[in-house]
């Protein structure tokens, strides 16, 4: 492959020290990464092996896989996907270098006049003939409002996902996912994972270990589009990160791994409490981009780890910094909020049977903040997560699952109506 030119270095840390909520908006002044292509000898031969044997496996068919910039290979899953079943067919079938199954046929119609002929693709979107993404597409900087520093939410880049998501900010990738791509190189060396640029990044300021990037990627997302980008995930998830977000392609972490072939990120997953089962199946994602070592991982692995329990929570919220702090669990048939006591009886509801009715936390667990009576509770009436503050009233809340506390901010709406939300690290017991 050619390499139109080599990725920068992660930013010193010194250009990291704006405030968190100014950060990505800021985020200009990172140098614009580039990125390498596969040659054109390699997709023509490719192209005229498919179209001779268009309705026939090709299996001896490989694009190149590019490393962009933080290592952006990835199966497309937005609506110009075509998908296999259930045991991985597809009449078109193409891969990647790496053996991973291209779930999508390059040369269909709409790609070239969408994305660009081969050779000619914008390397901030979507290439189609290697199976990768830039920084607009996934991992890449967002758009911020200034009085917030909420990630504003509109139309993707080049439509990729038709969904609407976060909005690129032009700034490249994140400094989080540049650590990331950085970390297994960094570890190796003398300090191991405490001297790496990830370390360093969340040291200074923790709550980016569930930042937000375009595509909806977390960190943890990011760790699934490469191979060393997934030795990143392990010590991620010791930093609070979230084992069960939602990108905006409606994949997790683990469905990301699944549909990159990468086990040791998948394994790091398992281990931290993700579930194999959830979200459809990471099995079935596997299938279909014939990733045979992360099925192998998910066989030994079929069920969720259910001992690896939410340990604490970490609230990250500067509109509302009375509920800031770490979070520890309490178990809700023992005891009760006062908070949620104190409006009940406000209300002249019954204390206990409307907590027993509410309250939907697996185990019935709930999370008490260090210092004052704001509390963090799953509501199994309408099955969202809630934050709520000192007087026992709702300040946010975010569906999810009974097990995962959101971390993503996106994920978390403010029930007074405003655009700002919080961010949550979420500590497991390992």
């Amino acid at each position: 492959a050619a390499a139109r030119d080599r990725p920068h270095n992660p930013l010193p840390l010194a250009h990291l020290r704006a405030p968190v909520s100014f950060m990505h908006a800021t985020a200009r002044i990172s140098p614009r990464l580039v990125f390498l292509l596969s040659s054109a000898a390699a997709l023509s031969s490719c192209r005229a092996n498919s179209a001779a044997n268009r309705g026939q496996p090709t299996t001896g068919c490989r694009t190149r896989t590019v490393s962009r910039g933080v290592g952006m290979a990835g199966t497309a899953s937005g609506e110009d996907a075509q998908l296999c079943d259930d045991e991985g067919s597809t009449k078109n079938p193409y891969y990647r270098h790496d053996g991973v199954r291209i779930t999508h046929d390059p040369y269909a119609p709409n790609m070239a006049s969408k994305y660009g002929s081969p050779g000619n693709t914008d390397s901030e979107g979507f290439d189609p003939y290697a199976d990768s993404v830039g920084a607009g597409i996934y991992s890449g900087t967002v758009r911020r409002r200034p009085g917030d520093g909420s990630v504003v939410i509109g139309e993707q880049y080049q439509n990729h996902n038709p969904r609407p998501g976060p909005v690129y900010s032009g700034g490249g990738y994140t400094p989080v996912s540049r650590a990331i791509a950085a970390f297994k190189a960094e570890a190796g060396r003398s300090g191991g994972a405490a001297a790496t640029t990830l370390a360093k990044l969340l040291d200074a300021h923790p709550d980016l270990v569930n930042d937000v990037a375009t595509g909806g990627a977390l960190p943890l997302h990011t760790c699934g589009m490469s191979r060393d980008n997934q030795h990143a995930a392990a010590y991620l998830i010791s930093r609070g990160a979230d084992v069960a977000g939602l990108d905006t392609y409606g994949y997790t972490p683990l469905d990301r791994m699944a549909s990159n072939n990468l086990p040791v990120g998948a394994q790091a997953l398992l281990d931290a409490g993700a579930d194999p089962k959830g979200n459809g199946g990471a099995m079935k994602t596997a299938r279909q981009a014939e990733a045979s070592s992360v099925i192998t991982v998910l066989k030994a692995q079929p069920k969720r780890a259910e001992d690896k329990i939410v340990a604490s929570v970490t609230v990250f919220s500067e509109v509302h910094p009375e509920i800031e702090g770490k979070y520890s669990p309490r178990v809700g048939a023992v005891t009760i909020p006062t908070g949620f006591a104190d409006v009940c009886k406000q209300n002249g509801w019954a204390v206990e049977s409307t907590w027993r009715r509410l309250n939907g936390g697996e185990g019935g667990v709930w999370f008490a903040h260090e210092s004052n009576p704001s509390y963090v509770y799953f509501n199994g009436a309408d099955d969202s997560w809630w934050i709520d503050g000192p007087n026992g009233l709702g300040v946010y809340k975010a569906p999810g699952l009974p097990w995962a506390p959101p971390g993503g901010s996106i994920a978390w709406s403010a029930l007074d109506g405003g655009t700002h939300r919080p961010t949550l690290a979420i500590f497991r017991r390992l």
